[in-house]
């Protein structure tokens, strides 16, 4: 048999996304011989894949803090609990002036707040979002220690 890769583009969520194959063995009902095809499929989405694909596992805020330079712009997959959606006053010099965020709580209640920017495409969904809920995000790491607060500033890359 030979070894032939089969890729197919399609969109979602406005990205664009690209099928590999995954082991499913079908089998035609054709004679003679019976032919018989190897499928593979596994979905890549640059923002959503394992470290492979540029996103990091494993990252607390904590280190995030004690390390801010060494994380700056890193992407990361984190469970974080929603508590409010607030605008960005002057003071906060790690925003723009009137920038929404999500004030959040860290992967690990222990190393305490996230603050993540929204961008304007998913201002409308995190308009939705309920207090105290935990949210999957992605995020990419804007600053791991704020001048203000000292807490890791994020950029908000997708919801889950």
């Amino acid at each position: 048999m030979d070894d032939r890769v089969l890729t197919r583009k399609t969109l979602r969520r406005g990205r664009l996304r690209r099928q590999l194959l995954l082991p499913v063995v079908l089998a035609c009902a054709y004679s003679p011989p019976p032919a018989v095809a190897q499928v593979r499929e596994v979905v890549i989405d640059g923002d959503t894949v394992g470290v492979e694909g540029g996103v990091m596992a494993g990252v607390s805020a904590a280190a995030l803090r004690a390390n801010p330079d060494e994380y700056a712009g890193a992407r990361l997959r984190w469970t974080v609990r929603f508590l409010s959606l607030e605008r960005a006053e002057p003071e906060r010099i790690d925003f723009y002036e009137g920038e929404p965020f999500l004030l959040a709580r860290a992967p690990d209640p222990g190393d305490g707040l996230v603050y993540i920017a929204v961008p304007p495409e998913l201002l409308e969904a995190a308009e939705k979002l309920r207090p105290l809920r935990p949210l999957d995000v992605l995020v990419k790491v804007r600053t791991g220690r704020s001048a203000l607060l000292r807490v890791p500033i994020l950029d908000l890359l997708a919801l889950y």
